[in-house]
């Protein structure tokens, strides 16, 4: 029913003592609009022109850029913010490297549970209808504010 953040080793309210686990924030909502992006797999923009019309669209309008490198601070940051997209498609030259089973769908589940939305980069259906068929099989990713993972999925010519 929602995503909830857990914090350790914090005093609850009406406590003395360090609890192990406290609920810290509950049932977090991603909204459907977004100021904050993260771009992943830049490279791809060389073979995608789509993806590089998407990274121009957020420059242009002046969006908040965020990027670390990596899927987890940027996809944290959208249960933080209440808001961002994180976009990592792939193209031949540049190939997936995150993984469907140990990355990819466990954070679009919570993105999911959260109000966001996500695409598989291929079909710009959900990650979470993606089979998993390999333990170590990587897969393109959006996920984030609907509205802004609606536009990787038009702007990549994806189907859904």
């Amino acid at each position: 029913d929602g995503t909830y953040e857990f914090t350790y080793g914090c005093k609850a309210p009406g406590h003395s003592k360090p609890e192990p686990w406290i609920c810290s924030r509950h049932k977090i909502e991603i909204s459907a609009d977004t100021k904050i992006f993260s771009p992943a797999n830049l490279r791809a923009a060389q073979d995608l022109s789509g993806y590089r019309e998407l990274v121009d669209y957020y420059m242009t309008n002046r969006k908040t850029l965020r990027y670390t490198g990596g899927m987890v601070p940027d996809v944290y940051q959208q249960f933080t913010k209440n808001q961002g997209v994180f976009c990592n498609p792939t193209s031949d030259k540049s190939p997936a490297k995150l993984r469907l089973a140990f990355e990819a769908a466990p954070f679009g589940y919570l993105v999911e549970k959260s109000g966001g939305k996500t695409s598989d980069g291929v079909t710009g259906g959900s990650i979470l209808d993606v089979q998993i068929n390999a333990v170590d099989q990587r897969t393109a990713l959006c996920l984030g504010s609907s509205n802004e993972v609606n536009r990787f999925n038009e702007m990549l010519n994806l189907a859904k």
